[in-house]
């Protein structure tokens, strides 16, 4: 057992970081589980998540992961560093609402869709936003003509961020 003062090598270092990452070997896990265990997987590009799970998981099945997110059980949202991430549904709702301070503070002062809709009400934006996502899944491309329904004359795509902010 090591002491509790030794120090890592570097190479001790950056081999447990890939082994936390599960970059080491496939692992012989659930995708739900993968996902957890990563709190957070990079999703900017939709395709993203795919090969991650490809390089990590033994036998992974990209429908699986399909079908997680088509029945909302992972979900593609802003959360660290307001980037897109896959994570669990029940993860989602433990993360967000820790990250959801620096998420406003980052769209309204720090970007310039917020600025751009300073005069709206953002719950009001939210709600909209909600309720057509509650209808089905839907990429910011499809909520910005929906919402310019609504608010027309404004940014469309600012109202689109404003939502998944």
């Amino acid at each position: 057992m090591p002491d509790p003062g030794d120090v890592l090598s570097q190479r001790a270092l950056n081999r447990a970081l890939l082994e936390r990452q599960l970059l080491l070997r496939r692992a012989s896990v659930s995708v739900a589980d993968a996902i957890e265990h990563l709190v957070g997987q990079q999703a900017q590009v939709p395709m993203d998540p795919y090969l991650g799970l490809w390089t990590r998981l033994d036998g992974f099945r990209p429908e699986r992961l399909a079908e997680m997110i088509e029945t909302r059980r992972a979900v593609r949202a802003p959360l660290m560093r307001s980037t897109i991430h896959l994570v669990t549904a029940p993860d989602l709702l433990r993360i967000r609402p820790v990250m959801q301070p620096v998420l406003e503070r980052t769209f309204t002062t720090g970007s310039p869709f917020g600025r751009s809709l300073r005069d709206l009400d953002a719950g009001e934006v939210a709600v909209a936003g909600r309720e057509l996502l509650e209808e089905r899944p839907r990429s910011r491309a499809e909520l910005t003509p929906l919402l310019l329904e609504r608010w027309p004359g404004h940014d469309g795509n600012a109202l689109a961020q404003a939502v998944t902010y």
